[in-house]
């Protein structure tokens, strides 16, 4: 049994790490799309206190785990979706990048480096505001 046990483990975390690997979007492309006006989501996966300590991307969404559903409510299947967090791999977009596919949502793209990587490309972030940005 801890043979099986150890042998399911370790697909789960090699099936894990090739979901790490889906297709990204750098700032530079997620900058264009947006100078573009295109009609896009940016999700913000992380949670309430780090948005609220350090700001989120211009029009980002709230969208954690305990936030998902709401979003899932409101836009279409068809929505072109940023989704960014700020953990090392971008492990939390791919996850939530992971489960909206599942959810049926078909143009999701976790944002390359995250939010930190928004930052050091010299971009601002926005005051958090619970009402407008999670209500977009």
């Amino acid at each position: 049994m801890l043979l099986l046990y150890m042998a399911a483990r370790w697909v789960q975390r090699q099936l894990f790490i090739r979901s790490l690997r889906m297709s990204r979007i750098t700032v530079n492309e997620l900058c264009r799309l947006m100078a573009e006006q295109k009609q896009i989501l940016i999700l913000d996966v992380r949670p309430l206190d780090a948005r609220v300590a350090g700001g989120i991307i211009p029009g980002a969404v709230a969208a954690h785990a305990t936030e998902i559903k709401a979003v899932l409510q409101v836009y279409t299947h068809d929505h072109e979706m940023i989704v960014y967090c700020a953990c090392p791999n971008e492990a939390s977009a791919a996850s939530a990048a992971k489960h909206l596919r599942r959810a049926g949502f078909k143009n999701i793209r976790p944002l390359l480096g995250g939010i930190d990587a928004w930052v050091q490309a010299g971009h601002l972030l926005e005051p958090y505001r619970p009402n407008s940005a999670s209500t977009q």
